[in-house]
């Protein structure tokens, strides 16, 4: 009976260890550890970007045969190791503050097996000791490796990270220190100053005067205007003078620069109106507040177009010696009445 007793206990420790160690074997199997890895950039402070670049040969396919690379980005707010990650990053030696913020994490195939890339932000000074990378986290290798049971996870090693305060070998707060001035800027600044003020009143009193300055402006644009008028007129009149025309066109050319010119100086119809309603036109634009002086020249103005529709309209019409000149002279003389000129 004991001899029996003692052949199953050997039958039982050969199946345990047949069971185990396969076990234990294929436990050590997903905890992979790095065959080289290096930190990018070489120095890192606080808040720097920093690349983590791992090598591993796992002795078995992480990636289908057809993808050589996958990555994954993470939000701003995902942190290294909490919760809401979602991806079960396992950590060891984590710390209450998670002293990293990861950015993206790739994998890649090289000829020495597969390249781990991680980048992080580390946020405090010290040796940082990220822990286990779970690579089955990446779709495509979960996706790959579905038959295995347990996370394939990645040994990180340890990153240095330098303090500000090393490297500039400050040990206590600096006292404020005031602005510094260039030499002679605060003549700028005075002058600057100074326009800025004279801007604003000028600013102010534009405002304050509003109603005068536009009509400042209104009236200068139409002496600017009138002037301008009277120079055409003149100029037409001046252009005539020398030259042989039929009394027809001469008279009618009269008349248009005479009716235009009115039209340009007072702002009415007088190219539309009749010979005989240009005199109440400009009544009504006087409120028959005429001088002598102005109603003469008024009726002169009528007597010159009377003459003109003559000439142009009668059958027998026919142009004196010295006629022309005498229009001409007349219509300019008028011209220059109403401007002031004469």
């Amino acid at each position: 009976m004991s001899r029996q007793t003692h052949s199953v206990k050997w039958i039982l420790l050969v199946v345990f260890l047949s069971i185990s160690l396969p076990w234990d074997l294929w436990c050590q199997e997903r905890v992979l550890s790095p065959v080289e890895w290096t930190v990018l950039p070489k120095d890192v402070y606080v808040g720097d970007q920093v690349e983590l670049r791992c090598v591993v040969a796992p002795g078995f396919e992480l990636l289908p045969g057809d993808v050589d690379f996958v990555t994954r980005s993470f939000l701003a707010d995902e942190i290294w190791g909490a919760q809401d990650v979602g991806s079960r990053q396992q950590l060891t030696a984590r710390q209450e503050e998670f002293p990293l913020t990861v950015h993206r994490v790739s994998l890649q195939r090289v000829d020495q097996g597969y390249s781990v890339s991680l980048l992080l932000t580390p946020w405090q000074p010290g040796e940082i000791e990220p822990g286990y990378l779970e690579v089955t986290t990446l779709p495509e290798v979960r996706g790959f490796l579905e038959k295995i049971r347990g996370p394939v996870l990645v040994q990180l090693p340890k990153i240095p990270i330098a303090s500000l305060a090393d490297k500039t070998d400050a040990r206590q707060l600096r006292p404020v220190a005031p602005p510094v001035l260039v030499p002679g800027s605060i003549y700028v600044v005075y002058g600057l100053a100074v326009v800025a003020l004279v801007l604003l009143i000028g600013l102010v009193v534009l405002l304050a005067r509003f109603q005068q300055v536009r009509l400042f402006f209104k009236g200068l644009a139409s002496r600017i205007r009138l002037s301008r008028n009277y120079r055409i007129a003149v100029r037409q009149l001046k252009g005539l003078r020398g030259q042989q025309l039929d009394y027809r066109e001469l008279a009618a050319r009269l008349a248009f620069i005479a009716r235009t010119y009115l039209e340009g100086r007072f702002a009415r119809p007088f190219t539309a109106a009749a010979t005989s309603e240009i005199m109440f036109l400009l009544d009504e634009i006087f409120v028959g507040m005429l001088s002598e002086q102005q109603l003469a020249v008024v009726e002169r103005l009528v007597v010159v177009l009377r003459r003109c529709d003559y000439l142009r309209y009668a059958p027998a019409a026919q142009l004196m010696d010295g006629e022309q000149e005498d229009l001409l002279q007349s219509l300019e003389d008028c011209i220059g009445c109403m401007e002031g000129k004469q």
